[in-house]
């Protein structure tokens, strides 16, 4: 499917409801829900649909409304390429030529797992995981103006 920066991925939109997902994509693998930490009962649900390597996010602070994709297999394009298993050199000069924005880098490391780069592009809702110099996942959200969330019209 085509991922779409502050929009969504193929015909699924930021805004939606759980409901729309599973009419375009049928039931889900898992369904959960994680409390956020420090918030009492706000949280997220999530569905993973792990055979198409697509996480969605429902959050209870966006009255549960989609908010945020992960995409974590290859077969998804960005700007009509696939970018699973590229470079971060190669996945950034790429996106050089479609986002008018420098992005910011954060290193996460953890004692038992290995490190991962995060790669920002925080006007436009896009952030880029790579380990070991290889892009493993796209997460995408909707974006925002004057701190309102803008969400897209649907389909």
């Amino acid at each position: 499917m085509d991922i779409h920066i502050g929009i969504g991925i193929g015909p699924i939109r930021f805004g939606q409801e759980e409901e729309s997902v599973t009419e375009h994509l049928g039931l889900p693998e898992s369904r959960e829900y994680i409390e956020f930490e420090d918030a009492l009962g706000d949280g997220t649900k999530v569905l993973g649909y792990y055979g198409d390597g697509l996480v969605f996010n429902f959050d209870s602070d966006d009255d549960f409304r989609l908010s945020t994709i992960a995409v974590r297999e290859p077969g998804h394009t960005l700007f009509g390429k696939d970018l699973f298993g590229l470079t971060k050199l190669q996945v950034l000069t790429h996106l050089a030529g479609h986002i008018n924005e420098a992005p910011q880098e954060e290193l996460h490391t953890e004692d038992d797992a290995p490190d991962y780069l995060l790669v920002e592009y925080v006007d436009q809702s896009l952030f880029l995981w790579f380990d070991a110099d290889t892009l493993v996942e796209i997460e995408i959200g909707y974006r925002f103006e004057n701190d309102e969330p803008v969400w897209p019209k649907s389909s």
